[in-house]
């Protein structure tokens, strides 16, 4: 993969197709997702977008404010679900601010169907035909901070990373989901490592077919 060549062509699209949004609110989390995006974000119409952030701790806090504008707020506490409280708050900000809200799925997230429900209320999905392994190559070629990208290899139940997951290199994962979609052989996989990503593989299949429509 050329980085530089699909670093330009990411930006090209989202200039391009944010072109009539009047602004673009993205969480992030202080993983690698989101600061890719949020850093192709801020290349290709940085005047537009702002970062948003629940609670004091953001990992890397100094890296996002002098990559673009961000917004601190304090975690939502009125859902007992934390992922859903914030994506309910996340959509209501976007809606009174009128901002396009960003969401940071990667390809492998797609694929493999591990994205929460409550993330599918994003309007924008940037880097949703980025592969994770190519999401930390292209995070290193932009000088995104080693702490943002390590932790995306460290288990992370709230962002669909339990520590079962987490064990196995995301480089494997990738090597198993393009299996999946016919692209390559399994070829560097345990047997270990297939039987359970074919378990969480089956477990979240459904996803791909939402919303499920009624007959005519």
């Amino acid at each position: 993969m050329n980085n530089a060549k699909r670093l330009n062509d990411l930006i090209s699209f989202v200039a391009q197709s944010t072109a009539r949004a009047k602004g673009l609110l993205i969480p992030i989390s202080g993983g690698s997702d989101s600061a890719l995006a949020f850093w192709l974000l801020n290349q290709a119409c940085g005047q537009k977008c702002l970062g948003i952030f629940c609670g004091q701790d953001l990992r890397c806090k100094e890296w996002f404010e002098n990559t673009g504008s961000i917004r601190l707020i304090e975690q939502p506490t009125f859902l007992s679900d934390r992922e859903t409280a914030r994506w309910a708050l996340f959509h209501d900000l976007s809606l009174c601010e009128n901002r396009w809200l960003v969401g940071t799925r990667n390809r492998s997230e797609d694929v493999f169907g591990t994205f929460s429900l409550a993330s599918r209320i994003a309007t924008f999905l940037p880097i949703v035909g980025v592969w994770k392994s190519d999401v930390m190559q292209l995070c290193e070629h932009v000088g995104i901070p080693a702490e943002i990208t390590e932790s995306s290899r460290r288990a992370d139940p709230d962002c669909g990373r339990p520590a079962e997951l987490a064990e196995i290199p995301l480089e494997r994962i990738d090597i198993f989901l393009k299996a999946k979609l016919k692209m390559r052989s399994m070829r560097g996989l345990t047997r270990a490592q297939i039987t359970y990503l074919e378990h969480v593989f089956e477990t979240n299949n459904f996803r791909h077919g939402l919303p499920v429509k009624g007959p005519v």
